[in-house]
């Protein structure tokens, strides 16, 4: 492509387009010719210039692959390369009239979140994608916290809802500077209280009254602590002194006879209207309550391994798509090669679903067939630069699907990968402890600070959602820990430790 089209594009382009930049805020702005992929760059903000891309250039989509990527989060860069292709962002744009993703560019060595928005325009009577780039990252952290605490409300305001609805023995509301109850659901009231119940009336029911009846009839242990907290006045004071909430655990006798283990929850606020203290008081059955906090615990656990099913079968496009690309590379020149590839990732496919689809412990032997799998096809990436050796002195093990194969992708990624031309070592042992079988990746890659991550992982500066799916995992269903040592410069090893005795019970 001539410079003609670039001066032409500029004339045209230029004072709109960085108008436009600069207004909205983008890091860049890009125009590719649709017809030929040419395209060039109007706008670039200090940060984005000291990525060092191309300003221009005959082929936009060959660019992307072999200097735009450099730029992105190495974890993003197959999700980008699909993304922005250019049958993916035809076929995006006929159907809407703008185009977004959301992705990481390392920018001074810090993965920093931006998005992409690509509209469809004629310039000089020629088709184009223009695509203007911007920084999101405050932003988008913020966003996801800001989602996290209100998800954090919403399921504490169900949890209380369904406690009062489902496992709440009764609830009594109560004026308490007036003294008097306002309404009971599923409270024992004596003949002689009853009267004072009756809608309308001018009869009305006093708290004292009835809390004094109650400690001296059904109150049978903890009665002087009950009384003490029940008290009127001792909840209006709480109320003053800025408690909202008081609560008590006792014992009393039910209309069978029976001692009923309770606790009481008392609920302080002010009525705006009259300024008058109130007070929610719920009344629970502990053996219904433990009942409930066991389902309770037990659906929390089932959404969280919902969530990492779901993580894992959103993570698995970019792998799909970095192998089903390295064997259409070799397809032609060696089809034997190729053929063994396919077998390598049909296995790998396999041992995906099924960590899908359910976390039951498999033989480790499985785990280790899908982790030379993989290797086989990280050794097709990168040649002699990755060795990889193993030292199973144990197999006849349970392990869960897809828990070793992403620390020793780990190892290559981020151990091996960044030493460049100088490449690595691998090394995946198994052995049988007194208590426990024990699983290592060891590799002499770059290595890191293991105190600085779990730093940086704790204030979300990192994405550490793998390493705490597997860690949860293990936890929760075989009763395993995880250990990680590294060392600058050296490498890092991490070791999965899988008790014996819970194995047996």
């Amino acid at each position: 492509m001539s410079d003609t089209y670039h001066t032409e594009l500029q004339e045209t382009l230029s004072h709109e387009a960085i108008s436009k930049a600069l207004f909205e805020n983008y890091e860049s702005l890009y125009a590719v010719d649709i017809e030929t992929s040419a395209y060039q760059c109007f706008h670039e903000s200090s940060p984005f210039s000291s990525l060092h891309l191309e300003s221009r250039g005959n082929d936009f989509f060959k660019d992307l692959e072999t200097q735009m990527l450099r730029t992105i989060y190495p974890e993003d860069q197959p999700y980008v390369q699909q993304m922005l292709s250019r049958s993916v962002l035809l076929d995006n744009l006929k159907k809407e009239k703008y185009y977004a993703l959301v992705y990481r560019l390392v920018i001074n060595g810090k993965p920093l979140y931006h998005k992409l928005r690509a509209t469809m325009q004629t310039i000089n009577h020629r088709p184009h994608f223009l695509m203007g780039v911007r920084n999101i990252d405050a932003a988008y952290r913020q966003d996801r916290a800001h989602e996290e605490q209100l998800s954090a409300l919403h399921r504490k305001e169900i949890t209380h809802l369904e406690a009062i609805l489902a496992s709440a023995e009764g609830y009594l509301e109560a004026n308490l500077s007036k003294d008097l109850i306002l309404e009971l659901s599923n409270y024992v009231v004596p003949a002689a209280l009853a009267d004072k119940l009756q809608p309308g009336g001018e009869k009305l029911l006093s708290y004292s009254e009835f809390e004094r009846w109650r400690i001296e009839n059904l109150i049978v242990e903890n009665r002087e602590k009950y009384g003490e907290i029940s008290d009127r006045d001792y909840l209006v004071q709480s109320f003053s002194r800025g408690d909202r909430r008081a609560s008590v655990s006792f014992s009393m006798r039910t209309a069978d006879g029976q001692i009923q283990p309770c606790r009481k929850v008392f609920y302080l606020y002010q009525d705006e209207g009259t300024g008058d203290v109130l007070s929610f008081c719920v009344l629970y059955d502990l053996t219904e309550q433990q009942r409930k906090e066991k389902e309770l615990s037990d659906l929390e656990h089932e959404l969280q391994m919902s969530r990492i099913r779901n993580f894992t079968s959103q993570m698995q496009p970019h792998f799909l798509y970095n192998a089903l690309g390295s064997i259409q590379e070799v397809l032609l020149d060696d089809p034997k090669y190729a053929s063994d590839l396919i077998g390598d990732f049909t296995v790998h496919l396999r041992s995906c679903i099924r960590a899908m689809s359910h976390d039951a412990p498999i033989p480790f032997s499985q785990e280790l067939a899908n982790v030379k799998a993989y290797v086989n096809i990280e050794r097709m990436r990168f040649g002699n630069r990755l060795k990889v050796a193993y030292d199973i002195q144990a197999a006849d093990f349970p392990i869960l699907p897809l828990s070793v194969q992403p620390i020793v992708e780990n190892a290559i990624r981020h151990g091996i990968y960044e030493r460049g031309e100088a490449g690595g070592h691998v090394v995946l042992r198994t052995r049988a402890a007194e208590d426990r079988w024990l699983i290592e990746v060891e590799d002499d890659g770059v290595g890191f600070d293991v105190e600085k991550y779990k730093k940086d992982m704790s204030a979300g500066r990192v994405d550490s959602t793998g390493i705490r799916n597997i860690l949860f995992r293990l936890e929760k269903i075989l009763g395993a820990a995880l250990a990680i040592h590294s060392c600058v410069g050296k490498g890092t090893t991490v070791t999965i430790m899988v008790p014996k005795e819970r194995q047996k019970r």
